[in-house]
């Protein structure tokens, strides 16, 4: 949901960029990073030339209005868009709290060729990997609001030209 969100944004946007924004849905995560290993391995464009990835994993439960984001001190110019984007969106944003959970998100794969990238999630749940997860349980405005700041993040990454 929250990339079609993002998709639709970009779609408005009416400014020109420097460079593209690619909006990509990893599959096979919990299997060992089938898609984002593959995507990785067989990038369509050259790996030096991603400014930065921006993992969205798990952004509709957890404490109200507050996103944990890892991977900051290794991305400075990802963790600058996101501060600049948070001044508009107002998140509470908790930095650098779970280290270890940058080798378990579709980031990983990323990360190990040297690719800057920051993950953005919350903590795991009573739900967590489990049939009792329903949709009904999800703060909409935590998504709605982390779906923003990615947007607004990517676009100030991607350098709007006047």
């Amino acid at each position: 949901a929250a990339l079609l969100a993002i998709a639709d944004a970009l779609a408005l946007l009416d400014v020109s960029l420097e460079a593209s924004i690619i909006l990509v849905a990893f599959t096979g995560e919990e299997a060992g990073f089938v898609g984002s290993e593959y995507f990785a391995a067989h990038s369509p464009i050259p790996l030096r030339n991603i400014k930065g990835l921006i993992n969205l994993d798990m952004i509709s439960r957890g404490e109200r209005n507050t996103i944990f984001l890892e991977g900051a001190p290794d991305a400075p110019r990802l963790s600058l868009a996101i501060s600049r984007a948070n001044a508009e969106v107002g998140l509470t944003i908790l930095r650098n709290e779970h280290p270890d959970w940058l080798q378990r998100s579709d980031q990983a794969p990323f990360l190990d060729r040297g690719v800057p990238c920051v993950f953005l999630s919350v903590e795991d749940h009573e739900d967590y990997h489990r049939v009792t997860d329903h949709a009904e349980k999800i703060f909409a405005d935590l998504a709605a609001k982390t779906a923003q700041l990615a947007f607004l993040a990517a676009v100030d990454l991607a350098h709007p030209v006047p």
